[in-house]
């Protein structure tokens, strides 16, 4: 009797080939797992380039630009391990205090609310940004003090966080002098806590795994967007602030007032920091 034995199944290439690609994904999420699992979130985003910045929708962009002044609580929020051999210089207090307060009314005179953050780190980047902070809020307090202004609002609140090693402190203040117009200034300072070095935006980019030239296109594309509406509000009589969205005043390379909180990345242009103004622009990554 014969016997025809059915011939071997062939497997076309194209399933091979999607055999190859699954199980490479999962070998891929296999390591990434036990990267997790052994040096942690922030080593693993870096090594695999995988993005730490949340993905948000224009309402969510929204309600970050206008919750902004509400991150100001004068403090510092510290969150999860701090991984870096941080010398103070005081160890009885915390990285960043308060050196300078001034809550006082003086009717016809002037009205101030400020609240100055010192660094407490013992390093030279450090003491250039707490002589800067002095010169730029705390003279301007004191001299309010000292003359007879008149009719003077002064306001200064800061806020301080340190997320992945990295320290920030943002400074913002409001200075309204009899008739002239309102000015605000805000400064922000990224020190790396780890590698003893001051953070670029540049820097942030690349530790964040963002694309730069995405990055530039939004900056750009948003300033348009807001120099549009100002022209829209100067047809109507209105006294606006012109932008330039192609100005290198916008590179990112130039764009020096930055912060990253919460997996967000905050570029602001306070144009107060340059003239007589409570313009500002704020993108949010």
């Amino acid at each position: 009797m014969n016997v025809t034995l059915p011939e071997e199944e062939k497997i076309s290439k194209k399933r091979v080939i999607i055999y190859a690609v699954a199980i490479a994904i999962c070998v891929i999420a296999l390591i990434i797992a036990v990267c997790v699992q052994i040096l942690g979130n922030d080593i693993t985003n870096k090594i695999f380039g995988v993005s730490q910045i949340k993905s948000k929708t224009e309402e969510e962009e929204q309600t970050l630009k206008t919750n902004f002044d509400n991150l100001f609580l004068n403090s510092l929020e510290i969150t999860g391990d701090i991984n870096a051999d941080v010398k103070k210089q005081d160890e009885s207090k915390d990285y960043v205090v308060t050196t300078y307060e001034k809550r006082e009314t003086v009717s016809g005179k002037y009205e101030m609310s400020v609240f100055i953050p010192y660094i407490n780190i013992d390093n030279d980047t450090i003491d250039k940004y707490n002589n800067e902070i002095k010169e730029i809020f705390q003279d301007k307090a004191e001299s309010i003090l000292e003359t007879e202004s008149q009719n003077v609002l002064y306001t200064v609140d800061y806020q301080g966080y340190i997320e992945n090693d990295i320290l920030t402190v943002i400074i913002k203040s409001s200075l309204k002098q009899g008739a002239s117009a309102q000015q605000l200034i805000v400064q922000t300072y990224n020190y790396d806590l780890v590698n003893n070095k001051e953070i670029t935006l540049n820097d942030e980019i690349d530790m964040l795994a963002l694309n730069k030239t995405a990055v530039q296109n939004k900056i750009r594309s948003e300033i348009k967007a807001e120099q549009d509406k100002a022209e829209a509000l100067q047809e109507l009589g209105y006294e606006i602030y012109n932008r330039d969205s192609e100005s290198d005043y916008y590179s990112i390379d130039n764009s020096n007032i930055f912060f990253v909180h919460d997996q967000n990345l905050y570029i602001i242009y306070p144009y107060g920091n340059d003239a007589l103004t409570s313009e500002m622009d704020i993108v949010i990554v």
